[in-house]
């Protein structure tokens, strides 16, 4: 059996745990990462290729070199930046989707305004292209709100505001430093957030099949008890949800799935999409971002076009020991027939797709260290220390914001790296991610002789 070569695009912790388990699969030869970062670089079956994800033609002109069969994007930028459709105008496969759809998540006004139309619901909600009507609109609002950037804003574009002069600062942020053009003012939801993943890949009449990856719950804020500024994740937890036998719970993965249906009904209908291509053209991942008040209820937060960070990272450690090949999720290993110019799709067994409730006792644990003052300024440039963390089948450490450099892992990022703990009880993978996380030394210097813990923090209520 031939094996392919993959090329995964991005450098952060989820662009790590996505190349490690699909280095594991049987099917594949090589993974490449680009750029990749420290982590990377240490995997045995993971080559890091230092290129910039910016120059579309270069990586093209890589792929084209270097045989690879499947690209597959990790970050958000790209996407929403055209990369698949480049690729796509030189027929090479490539897992993500197109521009035309990525706009879900490139535009919050974009996404409200889909919800509307398709009667999805969500946070009630008005949207301001002017400094001026955002500020009148706050003379009347009941605290507290959340001020969103319309566009791309890496997980600083969502501020929750308990009164008017927090409002009033976040609008004035938002306006200048994200450079939007747009914000929307919602109400505030109270509840539980869950983070509902689908694979979107294809069969062999042309059609998209989404296949829904377990439920992670997600820590966005800063610091404990959900307080502080919103960040790109400070941790992740198999949804206690997954794990209730409950009539509630059903209803619910109903609920969900309705959401789902809606939302890829709804992309057909509003033509995002060049005419000649199949009806169900969305390909590649689906984040829906989910609040369940007390009742189960759900609203919609926000869609991603890619996989969360970290919900990847605790996904993919929990996959990886129910013995699950990813890339089967991606491209079915059965024979195929072309049914799409860029991409090998195929009949998916459903007997192979692992569902939220197969294994309720199993439980993931992710928790961030992260460099003190993240997500604002925050220092780079010093060391950690790993070499007291043994890594298992049940732990694994996925790298964010490093470099090797002396064989010394360098912090170049405000998120540093994930621990990850997988056990078949909750409290045994929380205590463990803990007691791990804490066995972590940080340095001012190359040398390991200026200790400072002070340089870095993490959260410690993940899970609770």
């Amino acid at each position: 059996m031939l094996k392919d070569n993959i090329l995964v695009i991005g450098q952060g912790g989820r662009e790590h745990a996505l190349a490690w388990k699909l280095s594991k699969s049987s099917r594949i030869q090589k993974v490449y990462v680009c750029p990749g970062n420290g982590g990377t670089s240490l995997e045995k079956n993971i080559i890091n290729v230092d290129l910039d994800i910016k120059n579309y033609d270069l990586l093209i002109d890589f792929v084209k070199s270097n045989d690879i069969n499947l690209t597959i994007v990790g970050p958000e930028d790209p996407l929403v930046n055209g990369l698949v459709n480049r690729f796509m105008e030189h027929d090479l496969k490539i897992f993500g989707p197109r521009q035309e759809f990525a706009i879900l998540e490139g535009s919050k006004v974009f996404a409200k305004d889909f919800m509307l139309k398709n009667k999805i619901p969500t946070a009630n909600h008005t949207m301001f292209d002017t400094l001026e009507s955002a500020k009148n609109y706050l003379k009347n609002a009941k605290y507290p709100i959340v001020v969103k950037a319309d566009g791309l804003a890496a997980g600083k574009g969502v501020i929750i505001c308990e009164n008017k002069e927090e409002a009033d600062s976040a609008i004035d942020k938002l306006f200048n430093s994200t450079h939007s053009n747009s914000i929307v003012i919602e109400d505030f939801l109270r509840g539980q957030e869950l983070s509902a993943i689908y694979v979107c890949s294809w069969n062999f009449l042309g059609k998209s099949q989404q296949f829904s990856l377990p439920w992670t719950k997600d820590y966005k804020s800063r610091d404990e008890h959900n307080s502080g500024p919103n960040t790109g994740g400070m941790g992740a937890v198999s949804h206690p949800l997954c794990f209730e036998h409950k009539n509630s719970s059903f209803k619910l993965h109903l609920a969900i799935e309705e959401v789902l249906n809606k939302t890829i009904s709804g992309i057909n209908k509003h033509n995002m999409k060049p005419k000649q291509l199949f009806n169900h053209e969305y390909q590649g991942f689906l984040y829906i971002g989910l609040m369940l008040d007390s009742k189960n209820n759900i609203n919609v937060l926000e869609y991603n076009c890619r996989m969360g960070d970290p919900e990847t990272q605790n996904l993919m450690l929990y996959l990886d020991n129910q013995e699950e090949d990813f890339y089967g999720f991606i491209k079915p290993p059965e024979p195929y027939v072309e049914a799409y110019p860029t991409f090998d799709g195929t009949l998916f067994d459903d007997t192979n797709v692992l569902k939220a409730d197969d294994n309720l006792s199993d439980y993931c644990c992710t928790i961030v260290l992260a460099a003190k003052g993240y997500p604002g300024k925050h220092k780079k440039g010093f060391y950690i220390d790993i070499s007291d963390i043994e890594e298992s089948k049940t732990l694994k450490i996925f790298h964010a914001g490093t470099t090797i450099d002396d064989n010394k892992i360098k912090v170049t990022g405000g998120r540093i790296l994930t621990v990850n703990v997988f056990e078949k009880n909750k409290n045994e993978a929380i205590n463990s991610a803990y007691e791990n996380i804490k066995k972590i030394k940080v340095f001012e210097d190359k040398g390991f002789k200026i200790q400072n813990q002070s340089l870095v923090f993490y959260r410690d209520d993940i899970g609770n």
